[in-house]
């Protein structure tokens, strides 16, 4: 698990179709993994993909209805017909309007056009502005975004004689009746290629064909609009809809369009920089917040407006209803993230749903998405006024919100949507009801690992792929959006140098990270949580993002880390197993660790010296537990271990740790780090050679007594030999070379039992007579085979074995 407690979730490639588009010239393994995900299969696919064209547009006269639709136009047209153009309150509705008006309005025609308010007649088409139209002498009325589904009001229109086309891209729930035409793609039997448009796109398809029908200029100019509302609709940004939104902003940065001008300049938006995210999370959502607050009329207006005066006013209008619409929905967030922490704590609530009086209901559907974001579980928000509720409810992926929503049907009154967002009218006394229907039903259709949260990875990178040739590839990604993400990529393996929190409110985290020759200096916005949880040294694996960025005029590569999770531990039973083997400044990194979390530790360290060295370093003022290889030669008494236990040194033996790891703490792991190195093994002989004899030790030892055999005696055994070594013995060292020698025979009761020569003849082999000896060198094989195990084994073969130690 991640530090944001996320799961990790990796696409499953398809090897082979990954291989071919790598293998081709211009293609990386990194970029032919985005663009299989993307569902590229091969080269050819790939090079359209990364090089839009407006030739990669279908014909609009594929699509059915389209030729019915557009002779009624003509006829409208050539008949100076007064022509309606029905949309809706959002992003994607206005700018459908705006094209279809703009659209008709250059061939000449008599066009106005109505948005419903959302607070007034809700979604759709509605039979009391129908009557006004046929009043006021309208003969066509064209829907866009709206109206495939609104049986009854074409049928009252067919029965009044008010004509009416139908485009749209929702799903329909039946035949479609009483319009003179209907473009929708996802009718049944259309042969249309691509499904996916928005009420933009498509309004943009039946203007184009009217164009194409009457010799004019293809509508170049009309795709700024068709892209802010494929880009506000949230539709994938894949086929038709990437190269509307390729070109359409394009089309946006030469601000030829009055109203977006001034749009831009009333945000602040620079607009040679509009981007696909600028166009989703700036222009859009103030495009939005007329319909979401008010009226979106005034949003409509701006779009068409050619004035730049009335546009600006326009603009700041738009730009306050959005400041507006911020301040509601962080209220509302506030409020309603307090309740949905008290009910998650129940634990017994699948579905989180929430209702308060005077909640905007303009705002509510965003919060929900923001709760699902944070707390990954489907929300139900309801904005009570008096005995009625309206609700929008959001899901997780994989969950039907819909569905849950029909099966609790009995207690609502109407309700309608998509598998991940709904819309439900409810009354105030069935809120109750309807909460616990929706929790019996998520219980059986929700589980648990659903309401884990997930991460999705494109691509796993090397750090030597991390450079400006996949930076500029990435840009051919672009524009970003539904289906077509910015790539989040995992790079494995990299250790942590430092950080700081950085910012005017320091809530985001600087990173310094180096894997082998390679460094990285990644942010994590938001990230001040994670603060806390890091430590120095410690090898992670990171989620991030890679893009170009220029300071001081100089290129440089940004990361962006939206998550981070240690590759170096391992959880076992009681113990945690943290795996900082081999790292560059293990006296630090322990005086870090101790200072953090020094209370109730213990530290291995080879010896004394060692101890005291660490003691003095990392400035201690609770000093932990030392243990050493002494604790080898004498039983240890540890505190039972609550706090981590660092081995800093390569233990000897398993028996040293034995007594530590029998009284780790139950309950919560026992961190324990892996400090120690390669280097270690070089101390560990020396150490093994004070207390357990060699072979050669012995013999130069035995030629001593035959040469001397007069010094043969216990009361000074071994001082007259001593010298012979070149070094200092441990005193358990003599206990066992005396013994050895008695039981080889050479000396018994203080004198020579055996000639030399007769010893000399058969040795080495007259050691494996001493029990003495074959132990001592049992006991060193076993330590050297319990040092290699813990200098080699992986991190969670060590947990295995340390947490032996603890179950004995």
């Amino acid at each position: 698990m991640s530090l944001n407690g996320k799961q990790w979730v990796f696409p499953e490639h398809d090897r082979e179709t990954v291989n071919k588009i790598a293998t081709t010239p211009g293609f990386s393994p990194a970029l032919a993994s985005l663009l299989v995900n993307r569902g590229i299969t091969d080269p050819g696919e790939a090079r359209a993909f990364l090089c839009p064209s407006l030739d990669q547009l279908h014909s609009p006269w594929e699509m059915a209805g389209m030729q019915s639709a557009i002779d009624r136009l003509l006829k409208a047209l050539e008949d100076k017909e007064k022509i309606i153009i029905h949309g809706d309150y959002d992003a994607d509705g206005i700018a459908a309007s705006a094209i279809m008006v703009e659209g008709l309005r250059r061939l000449g025609g008599d066009v106005g056009y109505y948005l419903p308010s959302r607070f007034g007649e809700g979604y759709g088409l509605h039979i009391e502005p129908l009557m006004q139209f046929k009043a006021e002498g309208a003969g066509l009325v064209v829907t866009v975004d709206c109206g495939i589904n609104a049986v009854e009001e074409l049928q009252w229109a067919a029965e009044n004689g008010l004509d009416i086309i139908v485009t749209d891209h929702h799903q329909p729930l039946a035949a479609i009746g009483g319009a003179v035409a209907a473009v929708n793609p996802l009718q049944e039997g259309c042969p249309y290629p691509f499904k996916e448009l928005s009420g933009a796109g498509i309004a943009f398809k039946v203007v184009t064909a009217l164009m194409e029908k009457l010799d004019q200029p293809f509508p170049e100019d009309l795709l700024d609009l068709a892209a802010l509302g494929t880009v506000a609709d949230v539709v994938p940004l894949l086929g038709e809809n990437r190269v509307i939104v390729y070109y359409g902003l394009q089309v946006l940065r030469r601000m030829r369009r009055v109203g977006f001008k001034a749009l831009s300049e009333a945000v602040n938006l620079d607009e040679q920089k509009i981007t696909s995210t600028a166009l989703s999370f700036v222009l859009a959502p103030a495009i939005n917040a007329a319909g979401r607050m008010g009226e979106a009329l005034p949003a409509a207006e701006l779009l068409l407006e050619e004035e730049p005066s009335r546009a600006q006013t326009l603009a700041e209008t738009l730009h306050r209803a959005n400041q507006l619409r911020r301040s509601t929905e962080q209220n509302i967030l506030l409020e309603a993230e307090e309740a949905a922490i008290k009910m998650i704590s129940e634990g017994n609530q699948k579905i989180i749903t929430l209702a308060g009086a005077g909640w905007h209901h303009g705002v509510i559907g965003i919060v929900a998405s923001r709760l699902v974001e944070k707390y990954n579980r489907p929300f139900c928000l309801i904005a009570l006024e008096g005995e009625e509720g309206r609700g929008s409810a959001r899901s997780v992926p994989g969950f039907d919100i819909t569905a849950a929503l029909a099966d609790c049907s009995s207690n609502l009154e109407r309700f309608g949507g998509h598998e991940q967002a709904a819309g439900f009218t409810v009354r105030a006394d069935r809120v109750e009801a309807l909460r616990e229907c929706l929790n019996r039903f998520a219980g059986l259709n929700l589980e648990d690992s659903d309401l884990k949260p997930r991460l999705l990875i494109e691509a796993e990178l090397d750090d030597r792929e991390i450079h400006f040739d996949l930076t500029a590839r990435l840009e051919q990604l672009q524009p970003f959006g539904t289906a077509n993400p910015a790539p989040l990529f995992a790079s494995s393996n990299w250790e942590i140098q430092s950080w700081r929190l950085v910012g005017a409110d320091r809530k985001h985290l600087k990173l310094w990270l180096k894997k082998d020759s390679r460094s990285l200096d990644p942010i994590v916005f938001g990230g001040s949580s994670l603060e806390a949880k890091l430590e120095k040294g410690r090898r992670v694996d990171l989620a991030l993002k890679l893009k170009e960025g220029y300071f001081r005029e100089q290129k440089t590569l940004e990361a962006e880390v939206k998550d981070l999770r240690y590759n170096d531990s391992y959880k076992s039973g009681c113990l945690e197993v943290i795996d900082q083997r081999g790292c560059k400044d293990r006296l630090t990194i322990a005086g870090e660790i101790l200072d953090r979390q020094g209370n109730n530790s213990i530290v291995f360290a080879s010896t004394a010296a060692r101890s005291e060295k660490l003691k003095k370093a990392a400035f201690l003022q609770a000093p932990p537990h030392f243990i050493t290889s002494g604790s080898f030669n004498g039983p240890a008494n540890p505190p039972a271990a609550g706090g981590p236990i660092l081995l800093y040194d390569l233990p000897l033996h398993e028996d040293i740790l034995r007594h530590v790891f029998s009284r780790a703490a139950r309950g919560k792991p026992v961190p324990v780090y892996l400090l120690y190195n390669r280097e270690d093994l070089k101390r560990n002989r020396q150490l093994l050679d004070l207390s357990l004899p060699s072979a050669q030790d012995l013999e130069q030892i035995a030629r001593a007594i035959i040469d001397n055999p007069g010094a043969v005696n216990s009361a000074n055994f071994p001082a007259p030999y001593a010298g012979k070594l070149g070094f200092k013995p441990a005193p358990s060292y003599w206990e066992r070379t005396a013994r050895i020698m008695n039981e080889i025979g050479l000396i018994a009761d203080d004198a020579l039992t055996r000639q030399g020569p007769e010893l000399m003849a058969v040795w080495p082999s007259c050691l494996n007579d001493s029990p003495t000896y074959c132990s001592a060198m049992e006991l060193r094989e076993q330590c050297e085979t319990f040092q290699r195990k813990l200098l080699e084994a992986a991190p969670e073969e060590i947990a295995s074995i340390l947490g032996d130690l603890a179950a004995d």
